[in-house]
């Protein structure tokens, strides 16, 4: 049990050494994500003479949309535009696996390869009081809300060009374009709450095919209806396209790169001092 115990710990230290040498940059988007609120880091590794990898995490915390002018909804006649005090979330995710030139290295000048992206929104308007009717005429009331929900997945082939300055410390990324294909999965409806009792939205058919999402001019969707929402739901082919530019900085045992004191480290070998002739070793 202590040899399991001890091998374990060793794995982990030695795991955590291995990540602390190896070479790493982080960086942050300083073109779009700012205009967007959105909040994001990266983390790009080395695996190669030429070869990295890099992983993008990015958020945007439910917030203010105000500038957001999505269709309206059209309920027995009204025009509503809830979206005027909308809010937009986001998470999402960006892999890459950068391949630079053979002269210069990792890290270094022009780079090409691969990505795949996956970013989720969510989109809830502001809500609203409104009355339905069963088939007697019976009216019931409920604050009634649109909530739009977009997955977009995909992936392609980007280029970029990469610098780095002031003894390895200082980054700076500009990824020129990537596009590819994906798909754009799409969900929206109505939710109601704060309902009158026996609220049921399948017993207002005439209501419910009144109201509109204001968008079904572009696409035709299936809907489902339960007792307290409405929702249509479709998947469709989408172009994926990415630029940007970022601004981070080195750190790592082998971080000062593009120096030749430390040619070795960049390409992951060591030279030991040779000891004097003579000398146990």
């Amino acid at each position: 049990m202590k040899k399991r115990l001890l091998f374990a710990v060793t794995a982990l230290f030695t795991g955590c050494s291995f990540s602390y040498a190896q070479m790493t940059i982080s960086k942050t988007n300083a073109l779009f994500a700012p205009m967007f609120k959105m909040i994001n880091t990266t983390q790009e590794v080395k695996l190669g003479k030429r070869l990295t990898t890099s992983t993008t995490v990015r958020t945007r915390p439910a917030s203010n949309l105000n500038f957001f002018g999505l269709g309206t909804i059209n309920v027995e006649g009204q025009n509503y535009t809830p979206f005027g005090r909308s809010k937009l979330s986001a998470i999402g995710n960006i892999t890459e696996l950068r391949i630079y030139g053979a002269k210069k290295g990792a890290f270094h000048g022009f780079y090409f390869g691969p990505y795949f992206t996956y970013t989720h929104y969510k989109l809830t308007s502001a809500s609203i009081r409104e009355a339905f009717h069963d088939a007697n005429g019976v009216e019931y009331d409920g604050d009634i809300q649109q909530v739009i929900k977009l997955n977009i997945a995909g992936g392609g082939i980007e280029c970029g060009t990469q610098g780095v300055y002031a003894k390895g410390h200082f980054c700076v990324d500009w990824t020129i374009l990537g596009m590819g294909f994906g798909t754009l999965g799409f969900q929206g409806g109505i939710e109601a709450s704060n309902t009158s009792e026996n609220f049921d939205l399948r017993n207002y058919p005439d209501d419910v095919a009144n109201t509109k999402m204001g968008i079904e001019k572009y696409f035709t969707f299936k809907r489902t209806i339960d007792a307290t929402s409405v929702t249509i739901g479709a998947k469709i082919p989408f172009i994926v396209f990415r630029t940007g530019l970022s601004f981070g900085f080195g750190y790592g045992a082998n971080w000062h790169i593009g120096h030749k004191k430390d040619k070795n480290a960049i390409d992951g070998s060591t030279t030991q001092p040779t000891a004097p002739t003579g000398q146990w070793r």
